[in-house]
Order: C-alpha cells, then structure tokens, then sequence
C-alpha cells in the first residue's frame, strides 16, 4: 500500500439494523484507509437511522424519504459517491461483513492495471464459513441466462487464482471511479432479482475494461428471510430481467439458445411445483414472467410487487 488511492464505501439498509452495525464495524476494521463512507437507508422504521448516528457519526447518511428499492437505493449512494475526491468506490450489501485485507487485495489488483474496470470479492456462506456462494459468475444464455461459480461448493482451492469473469456479484465489488462514469450507474429497470450486476459488469466489459474475481478478497455473507427459492414471484422477476438483459445483450443465435432451454424445461419446473406438495407456482412465474418481459408489459411487475426491494 505505498500508493494510497482514495476509496469511497457505499451501503445500502433497509430495516437491518444488527445486520448494518455489523457490516459497518467491519468495514471500520479494514486494513486499507478509507477516505468515506456512505449509508443510504431506504426509509427503515427499524431504528437503523438512530443506530448509525449514535454508533458511527461520521458516516455520511442519506436518508430516503421512501423505499427506493434496491437498485434505486444503490445507485443514490453511487450518485453521491461519483462527487467525491476518489479513484475507486467499493459496495457493500449490510448484509455482508469483510475480512481486514478484503480492500487491500481489491485495491491493489485494481491499482496494478488501468485497464482494470471492477474487482469482485470471494463470497463465503457466514454460517458455513469455508463454503462458497460467489466466485464471479458465467454466462451461458440457457434457461437461467447467467449461472455463478462455486455455489455452495467447499473451498478446496478450487478458484485460486486472479482471472476475468462474465460478470461479478454486487454484494462486495471495487469499481473505478471513471469507469461508472462513462459505462453509468445500474440500469433501474430491473427489478428485484438479479441481472442489475451482471448488466454493469457486460457494459463495463464492453467499454474495453476488465471486469475480475479476486478470491484472495474474502467476505461473509449472513443468511436471512429471502422469498422463496422457487416461488411464482420470485421466478417472474428473474426472468422477466433475464428477458430485459437478453433485449440488451443477446445476439439471434444467443436468443434461440435461451428460448429453446427456457420453454423445455417449463415441463420439469412444473412437475417439480407439483410433486412438492407447496404450489410454489415456479414454472407459472417464469412462463409469465418471459411472456411479459418479451411484450414490455411492467403493469404486471406492479402487480406482482407487494413490497419494494
């Protein structure tokens, strides 16, 4: 670290307190010198406002005047990062807490390379701490359109060295300053799951910057309350995005791949509804969710949205 670059910190919060606390003492604890920090809270009635500014007064928080969902909420942090004094901006879901090297390592390999557009962190289970939930992702334009690496693997070393990927999870991501600059912010319309991550690191790519995994960065990631794995609205969201990133990015041929593994493998999803014994509703949701993103219809996202994200 003989070259100190300045770092800004983004968080987003919405009603996780504990969880925010914990994310911010542990970025507190980072090794590498941090010029700022940023909490966007999306209008929590948890207290997590209150919390940050008795434990953590120097922070600069941004307090929403409603829940501007996830992305929504990333990207007014972003926004208010862009005007600061620094080269690089890191993001850190509140549910996540780092190891006191994660920065330096991301920093540093960002540092070493100009070309360098983002640097994505080894994502670890925090219950389960040596197995893996992310090591940067593929795209492969099947049913799921994008699909990570080492889920739920046990490391074994497996991902042990610095390389490029398709795309980088958000939860834990050094981008340069200039490059969101010029590439922009995450595209708003995606909504709920995946896709606003996968998009910025294929736009980041294609402005001719590289887009890397470091696995020598580790982070924890908490479990919590998420919708189900296979439920009607979790399916409609993400593949009402992937039709959203197929229209961005897809060549014909990708089109056809997509379409033809998306549309046979509905049979399995739904007997698999069905001998659940749940009425999860997943192959309805994504049937719907396709057909939807394919004619524009987002009346029926407001619909399917009970609660922001």
């Amino acid at each position: 670290m003989n070259n100190i670059k300045k770092v800004t910190v983004v968080i987003l919060n919405w009603n996780r307190k504990e969880m925010l606390l914990d994310c911010l003492r542990s970025i507190k604890e980072l090794e590498y010198p941090i010029d700022e920090i940023i909490v966007v809270d999306n209008a929590s009635t948890d207290g997590s406002v209150k919390a940050v500014r008795e434990t953590y007064p120097d922070v600069v928080l941004i307090e929403n005047d409603k829940n501007y969902g996830a992305i929504g909420g990333k990207n007014i942090g972003l926004r208010r990062a862009l005007q600061s004094d620094v080269e690089y901006i890191y993001m850190q879901d509140n549910d996540i807490v780092a190891a006191k090297d994660a920065l330096t390592k991301l920093v540093d390999e960002a540092d070493a390379d100009p070309n360098v557009g983002m640097v994505g962190a080894m994502m670890y289970d925090y219950s389960k701490p040596d197995t893996i939930l992310s090591a940067g992702g593929t795209i492969d334009w099947t049913q799921n359109v994008s699909r990570g690496r080492g889920d739920n693997q046990k490391d074994v070393g497996q991902f042990n060295k610095i390389e490029p990927v398709d795309y980088l999870w958000g939860g834990a991501l050094l981008a340069r300053k200039s490059v969101l600059e010029k590439v922009g912010l995450f595209d708003e319309d995606y909504i709920g799951y995946w896709f606003e991550d996968t998009d910025l690191s294929v736009r980041v790519a294609k402005a001719g910057y590289k887009v890397l995994f470091n696995p020598f960065a580790k982070v924890w990631h908490k479990p919590h309350a998420t919708a189900e794995q296979f439920s009607y609205r979790k399916k409609y969201l993400a593949a009402r995005n992937a039709i959203r990133f197929m229209k961005k990015h897809a060549s014909p041929l990708q089109w056809t791949k997509y379409l033809l593994f998306s549309i046979s493998g509905l049979p399995y999803m739904y007997l698999r509804d069905v001998l659940s014994g749940k009425n999860l509703g997943g192959a309805r949701g994504k049937a719907r969710g396709i057909w939807d993103g394919i004619w524009n219809n987002d009346k029926a996202v407001n619909s399917i949205l009970k609660s922001n994200f």
